[in-house]
């Protein structure tokens, strides 16, 4: 009978790791819903081996198995969503690698205690802002003969909140394309026709009116252009993901601008933090929004009587990595800063924006983002998140 216990704790263990592999493969698919039902199992499969564990550590020696702790411990370890727990009255601790990592400790939690203690104590809320991040927290009460305890599971769903933004921006530009299309096509169709009726006409009367219908049609073919720059937003293929190491991508994409004649009188500087891991993105896609914003950043300089310079550094975090890229340019004005990203924006006379908000939509396709940052030491410095996953 003896063996009927470590039998039950076998097989469990065999399903936690199990479930481990299946919220690791989720999380690599951005399958988040699936995630976090795998990381419920574990929950639950945890406090299964807890309460197990704790009532054999309360057998005499002889029959208490050794090292009884240190398989879940090596399993949950390879659960790639923090696991954290919370006795009453207590801290929250970090129970897997994964916790150790975002919260930057061995065991009690103390960067961003505050809020988690918010989270974790009722009335709970389903997710938490964190690290500029939003997860989503799933909670099991685990009752044990030493008590009761909280344990939680965080799923970074911040990624999937950027890729449902840009499906649903995407989608707004279909639609609102599709309609303005149906109305401008007519209109510039029907000012070269009334233009052709007034051929034959002579005078003052007739030549305003051909004027007007003239500067008709050229507005209308421009507006066409225009939405058509937009509507090919909304076709952006989805990205073709293969491991890239995002230093070297930076590399080769400023390497287009140096080999510039035209660029002979700008400073391009790159700094590459160390450590910094390969994520996975589609290269083409992302070369080219980081040619949109170096481009953007070149332009930002021109009126420089002195020294232009563009700067490119590449760092990471726990989450994302992160390509920032500064210019010493007369920078944006604080009127414009607060809408850039809305569509149909530009910081140039005569621009679109699509060229940045292409770049966005890229960057949010890959569950990253795109954002302007507030730094005193440039003019204007963009940055680019990407997440590293798995």
């Amino acid at each position: 009978m003896a063996s009927e216990p470590r039998l039950r704790q076998g097989l469990a263990l065999l399903a936690l790791a199990l479930s481990a592999a299946f919220i690791g493969d989720a999380v690599n698919r951005a399958l988040w819903a699936n995630a976090a039902l795998g990381a419920l199992v574990c929950l639950i499969l945890f406090a299964y081996l807890m309460s197990g564990n704790r009532a054999a550590a309360a057998l005499p020696p002889a029959s208490a198995p050794t090292g009884h702790s240190d398989p879940v411990h090596v399993f949950l370890d390879q659960i790639p969503l923090p696991l954290i727990s919370l006795a009453p009255g207590g801290m929250p601790q970090a129970v897997n690698r994964a916790a150790r990592a975002l919260f930057e400790t061995d065991d009690a939690i103390v960067r961003g205690r505050e809020a988690l203690l918010s989270a974790l104590t009722p009335p709970n809320e389903p997710r938490l802002d964190l690290f500029g991040r939003r997860y989503a927290l799933t909670l099991n009460e685990v009752q044990t003969e030493d008590g009761a305890f909280r344990l939680a599971t965080l799923t970074d769903v911040q990624s999937e909140i950027y890729r449902v933004e840009a499906a649903t921006l995407r989608d707004t530009l279909q639609v609102l394309g599709h309609e303005i299309m149906n109305s401008l096509t007519p209109i510039s169709s029907l000012a070269d026709i009334a233009r052709d009726y007034l051929s034959p006409m002579s005078g003052e009367a007739a030549d305003h009116a051909r004027d007007a219908l003239t500067t008709l049609s050229r507005r209308s073919a421009s507006l066409t252009r225009f939405i058509d720059a937009y509507r090919a937003l909304a076709r952006l293929p989805a990205p073709q993901l293969q491991p890239v190491h995002p230093g070297r991508l930076v590399e080769d994409v400023l390497r287009f601008f140096t080999r510039n004649p035209a660029m002979a009188g700008i400073r391009f500087d790159l700094e590459v933090e160390a450590g910094v891991p390969w994520v996975a993105l589609d290269e083409a896609q992302v070369g080219q929004a980081l040619i949109n914003i170096i481009t953007n950043a070149v332009e930002a300089t021109e009126s420089n009587a002195g020294l232009r310079q563009v700067s490119v550094r590449v760092s990471h975090t726990p989450h994302d990595v992160v390509i920032r890229i500064a210019d010493n340019g007369e920078g944006i004005a604080e009127s414009v800063r607060a809408g850039l990203f809305m569509t149909f924006t530009s910081t140039k006379p005569h621009g679109s924006g699509t060229g940045l908000n292409l770049a966005r939509q890229i960057a949010l396709a890959h569950g990253g983002n795109l954002g302007l940052l507030d730094e005193p030491s440039a003019s204007t410095v963009f940055a680019f998140t990407f997440p590293v996953t798995g």
